[in-house]
């Protein structure tokens, strides 16, 4: 007889992994039709009141494809003396609403099976945070650049491929994003429900008990909160078997998961450093990282004050 902890988890993939493939598959068909390049009606004016130039728009617009790309691009431009370092460093933090509306691709497939309409309405607070964070870099740009004039008559617009080239095109692109997330979910998934079941996450979770005081969410959240220090992944998971389980409502999981996310961004660094510094060198790179993670934890603290209040 199988232990419980391997039984429930094979249920439980058997029961979310269809839904995440089809949702991949779903986005790549997405990206593949050129549907994501519609935003681009979006660039004139977001450039035109930052007072970006429009290399910095086109830069916008690659990181609907690859934040890296886009990225570069800007210290390509800094090099060459196109921008300054203010222009860039504005140009790069508005780059990360870009990449939250991508990152959808991957995150809405696991969430949506995970979480449901929960999962659904986290992405969409998390979008919004980026949408207000956004906002606040434009208000700075425009009142700190000087201003300048923004044409893109000569963008090239690609036409998109047939239904069926596009599906194919989805199938093959697919592959690997579907890959890395079971990668990391399966031995997650396993791992989660024996640690649940041993009472790991409980005695994790007992270890903030210390600052659940000063922490607006349920005690029984606290593991989830312990569970985002490891993994997002491994988070959502335990999560989703809290709101399965009666014991934690959806209102209280995004709460927790927000709460979460303020508690664990200095964590979070190890995977923005690698990638700014990386890009932009030490100095221009931890600027753009402090100013991109203190505006992101300040309009998240706002967020999730307000969710307080109405909830």
């Amino acid at each position: 007889m199988l232990p419980d902890p391997i039984i429930n988890s094979a249920e439980y993939l058997l029961k979310t992994g269809p839904s995440i493939i089809l949702g991949v598959v779903f986005a790549e068909l997405l990206v593949s039709l050129g549907w994501f390049n519609k935003f681009d009606f979006l660039v004139k004016p977001v450039t035109n009141y930052a007072h970006l130039k429009k290399e910095c728009g086109i830069s916008f617009l690659t990181a609907f494809a690859s934040t890296s790309s886009a990225n570069a691009s800007l210290k390509s431009m800094y090099d060459e003396g196109i921008i300054k370092e203010d222009e860039l460093i504005v140009a790069s933090v508005l780059n990360s609403f870009p990449a939250i509306v991508m990152h959808w691709r991957t995150l809405l497939p696991v969430l949506v099976p995970l979480l449901g309409i929960t999962g659904i309405i986290y992405v969409g607070v998390i979008t919004l945070v980026g949408f207000v964070k956004t906002l606040i870099v434009l208000i700075a740009g425009h009142f700190l650049l000087t201003e300048k004039k923004v044409y893109f008559e000569d963008f090239e617009k690609e036409e998109p491929p047939s239904l069926k080239t596009a599906f194919k095109e989805s199938i093959k692109t697919s592959k690997k994003p579907i890959t890395r997330i079971f990668k990391v979910m399966v031995p997650v998934t396993f791992l989660v429900f024996i640690l649940t079941d041993i009472g790991v996450f409980d005695a994790l979770g007992s270890y903030l008990n210390p600052i659940s005081e000063y922490l607006p969410v349920p005690v029984e959240g606290l593991p989830v909160i312990a569970a985002l220090f490891a993994s997002h992944l491994a988070a959502y998971t335990l999560a989703a078997n809290l709101m399965e389980q009666g014991i934690l409502s959806g209102v209280e999981v995004i709460i927790v998961l927000l709460v979460g996310n303020i508690v664990t961004s200095l964590g979070t660094l190890r995977i923005y450093i690698p990638h700014y510094v990386g890009i932009f060198g030490p100095k221009i790179g931890i600027k753009t990282i402090l100013i991109s993670q203190i505006l992101r934890v300040f309009v998240m603290v706002g967020i999730t004050g307000i969710i307080l209040a109405i909830f």
